[in-house]
This record gives C-alpha cells, sequence and structure tokens, in this order.
C-alpha cells in the first residue's frame, strides 16, 4: 500500500465515524453527495458529506494531517466560503491521524 492509499483509507475510515456520529445525533447524513443534491453554488465543488437536521445543515470534508498540507487550503478556503454563504449551513474540517 502506497502513501496515498493509506491516508485515502484513513480519511474515509474517519468519514464513516463521522457519519454515524451525526446519524446518532439525528441527522440524515449523505457521504459523497452528488451536485444533484447540493444547492447550485455548491454543484462543482467537492464534500465528503453533508448532515441535515431541520434547517441545520453541515458540510463536512475529512482530510489526515498530511493531505491537509499536500493538498493545499485553497480549495478548503473556497469550499468554506461558499458554505458559508448559505443560510443555515456551516463547513466543518475534520482532520484525522492515524491514531483516529
Amino acid at each position: 500500500m502506497n502513501y496515498q492509499e493509506a491516508h485515502k483509507i484513513l480519511e474515509r475510515r474517519r468519514l464513516l465515524k463521522l457519519a454515524h456520529e451525526y446519524r446518532q445525533k439525528g441527522y440524515s447524513v449523505d457521504i459523497y453527495p452528488t451536485s444533484g443534491k447540493l444547492p447550485p453554488t455548491l454543484a462543482n465543488l467537492s464534500l465528503d458529506l453533508i448532515a441535515v437536521k431541520g434547517s441545520e445543515v453541515i458540510a463536512a470534508k475529512v482530510r489526515t494531517r498530511e493531505t491537509l498540507s499536500l493538498n493545499g487550503s485553497e480549495d478548503l478556503r473556497r469550499i468554506s466560503e461558499s458554505v458559508e454563504k448559505l443560510p443555515g449551513w456551516v463547513f466543518e474540517l475534520v482532520v484525522t491521524n492515524s491514531r483516529t
């Protein structure tokens, strides 16, 4: 297994855990939402998860510490700014490592 594959596995594992946590709190969760399930302003952005409860929507991205710096922060800044412009939407960045 190479370096990138290992980090993708860590990110996927944390994403599934995050989805479970939100479901336990009563949210409806969609992992890797398609553009059709997102508002037009977010349709071209890559989100890992959206969690909906009433009028509250949490849009999340999961990264390892290493891929956070490898991928840069410009895409995260663009996602965060786009999400925060929508009423009731919140962006959550979840950073994981090999111990989570």
